[in-house]
């Protein structure tokens, strides 16, 4: 009976539970309810913080309550969280998320490595898609930087970058760097180990990571000033991570020498007085790119380049209607909730958002993008009364950048602000974005942010220029059609993985070949054995620069003897007149050895170190590739074709 009782109890109780979660229709019939499609019922924005979760989550609270004021374009919005933006790349490649805030650096990295387009482009000051890469100081430091004398006093400085990969701190400094500092390439294929060189210990997050450490040999220089615990230092999620994270690295106990920015970061995390402890702004100053120095409200004349501005990404498996559909909704948020944070310095606490003149590209007289003079809020608020006049038949809840009130005007809840951050900065989107920039069809490439009418080249070329290797090509030496077979795959894949410099095939008819190829400049390198570098050392001064390791953790092997197990009558001390193969004459385990123990151990005479006449006079039939070149054997001698005789296959 208990028995009967417990299992009627569970029932109900699931029941319940089921009623509960899917409705008491739904557990009667049983039908569960149809989920929502990734891209259109949903739209999941992928997050990389607890602090950016929370202010995504808020924003779909938002989003969700203010339906009415979406019309078509309402979509729900969703949030995910990542360990770090590689993560969140990956979630949108596979479909697992659909929007991903990114800085234009790593809008190149997820184009290249995870095929995401940008959709929109953020704008800064008076609607330009650009910022400045900046260079950070505390006053008087660094004193070896002089005017005139460049940025060679740089090397060996403690360095705060926000993370590998940024473009304004980090791809911008180190291509700077390269052309005017002294900064050598160390690794065609990986940049972080050229900066390994230059700078002290530093703190630049992702170092390690294997993206930027393809064969696990980075030291851990550019992260002994991180500061996170284990699991998170030296990563993204790292403390110091980001661009206030580069700043708090530079204030932290003074670890930091100078730290690599955004002027916008200094903006809103330096000139706020709040978000980095009270500094205030006249303990720091900006390293210009001839060793000068400047305040760093002075960004404009005292910049490592011209950076575009960060992008909002979504996967290209999503079609044009899809991206549409995104860009709507965006701009519809922006709409509701876009009020400019009021520390942008083109926003004046008293009246409010200065619209400015408009931003020509063109212009050789470019005024200053942060005027501090007083401007009425007309053009903001004309923005605002189109849009109001626009949500006339849609069913409003609030106007929008207002506050939640009761019925006897008492503020209720607060207003969704996008682009404000509280305790942080650039949560989502950068906290100074003023506006977006809808990207069209033939815009939506990493290739037009990082090169286009608004920024020019550059951003584009120190992408390249770092990654840029000063040796073209490298020409291997192969000596079968096998190995050239191989050697044309690997070409391939190396091209595919855009691993420098290109890989050139040669084919060469024996390792002699290729040594005389290497000498004489066909060839750059080729793979021999011990005995064979050995001779290329002593006839054409050819040196190793590299050595296989295998399985076993050694770069060393045995030379082994193999015989049939039944046969009874092969052993070492008396080979007379057996037949053996050999892997080729002058090779080292199949030849050099087995003839160096024979001879010595007396059981073969060694006709004046020809050891191609001592084995063909001891032994019946033989397989010695090279016996009847005179690349191996002396040309004046007599031929050993017995030495030939178990081999197959024509001359090459």
């Amino acid at each position: 009976m208990d028995i009967y009782i417990s299992l009627a109890l569970t029932a109900i109780l699931f029941g319940t539970t089921s009623a509960n979660i899917y409705g008491s229709e739904n557990v009667i019939n049983g039908i569960n309810k149809v989920p929502k499609v990734e891209g259109q019922d949903i739209i999941t924005w992928c997050t990389v913080s607890l602090l950016e979760t929370q202010k995504c989550e808020k924003l779909a609270k938002s989003v969700l309550q203010d339906k009415g004021l979406f019309g078509k374009d309402f979509i729900e919005l969703q949030c995910k969280r990542a360990f770090d933006t590689e993560e969140c790349m990956t979630w949108v490649d596979r479909g697992e998320a659909s929007l991903l805030g990114l800085d234009a650096g790593e809008v190149y990295v997820a184009g290249r490595y995870h095929s995401l387009v940008p959709i929109l482009q953020e704008l800064y000051g008076r609607g330009e898609p650009y910022q400045y890469s900046v260079a950070v100081v505390r006053k008087g430091a660094l004193p070896g930087i002089q005017p005139g004398y460049g940025l060679h006093g740089l090397r060996g400085a403690k360095a705060c970058f926000p993370g590998v990969g940024a473009l304004a701190g980090w791809v911008m400094p180190i291509h700077v760097l390269m052309q005017e500092g002294g900064l050598k390439i160390t690794d065609c294929n990986n940049h972080v180990k050229s900066a390994i060189e230059f700078f002290g210990d530093s703190c630049a997050p992702n170092s390690l990571k294997d993206m930027y450490n393809p064969i696990g040999d980075n030291s851990d220089k550019l992260c002994r000033l991180c500061t996170g615990g284990a699991g998170i230092r030296c990563t993204l999620a790292d403390p110091y991570a980001g661009y206030e994270g580069a700043l708090r690295c530079l204030i932290a106990n003074n670890s930091g020498d100078i730290a690599f920015v955004r002027d916008t970061t200094i903006q809103h995390a330096l000139l706020s007085h709040q978000i980095l402890g009270g500094v205030t702004e006249d303990q720091f100053e900006l390293i210009c790119r001839d060793g000068s120095r400047r305040p760093v409200t002075d960004s404009e004349n005292c910049n490592w380049g011209k950076v575009p501005a960060d992008a909002i990404v979504t996967s290209s498996a999503a079609s044009l209607e899809q991206r549409k559909k995104y860009q709507n909704l965006l701009q519809t948020i922006f709409k509701l909730y876009g009020e400019p944070n009021p520390l942008n310095r083109n926003y004046n606490l008293t009246n409010g958002f200065q619209q400015g003149a408009p931003y020509n590209p063109y212009s050789t007289t470019e005024s200053s993008r942060y005027p501090y003079n007083n401007f009425n809020r007309d053009s903001f608020n004309s923005r605002q009364n189109e849009f109001e006049d626009d949500m006339n038949n849609k069913a409003s809840t609030m106007p929008p950048f207002k506050n939640r009130v009761d019925a006897s005007g008492q503020p209720i809840e607060s207003i969704f602000q996008l682009f404000r951050s509280n305790e942080t900065t650039d949560l989502l989107l950068q906290d100074a974005t003023v506006n977006f920039r809808i990207l069209k069809e033939e815009e939506q490439a990493a290739k037009h942010i990082l090169n286009n009418k608004f920024v020019g080249e550059q951003a584009e070329k120190a992408v390249l220029a770092i990654r840029d290797c000063p040796i073209k090509r490298a020409t291997l030496c192969v000596t079968s059609d096998q190995e050239m077979d191989k050697c044309l795959k690997m070409r391939v894949a190396l091209k595919a993985a855009f691993l420098s410099p290109t890989l050139v095939c040669w084919r060469g008819h024996s390792t002699r070949h290729c040594e005389r190829a290497i000498a004489e400049g066909a060839a750059d390198f080729a793979l021999f054995d011990a005995a064979d570098m050995l001779h290329a050392a002593e006839l054409h001064r050819l040196v190793p620069f590299m050595q296989e390791i295998y399985s076993s953790g050694d770069n060393w092997y045995y030379a082994v003897a193999v015989a049939k197990e039944q046969d009874p009558d092969t052993d070492l001390t008396y080979l007379r007149g057996k037949n053996t193969c050999h892997t080729g004459l002058g090779a080292a385990a199949g030849w050099v050895f087995p003839l160096a123990y024979l001879i010595s151990n007396g059981w073969i005479r060694s006709y004046g170190c020809d050891g191609a006449h001592a084995a063909a006079e001891y032994f019946t039939k033989s397989c010695a590739p090279g016996a009847l070149s005179s690349e191996y054997v002396d040309s004046g001698t007599v031929p050993h074709d017995n030495l030939c005789h178990l081999c197959h296959g024509a001359s090459f």
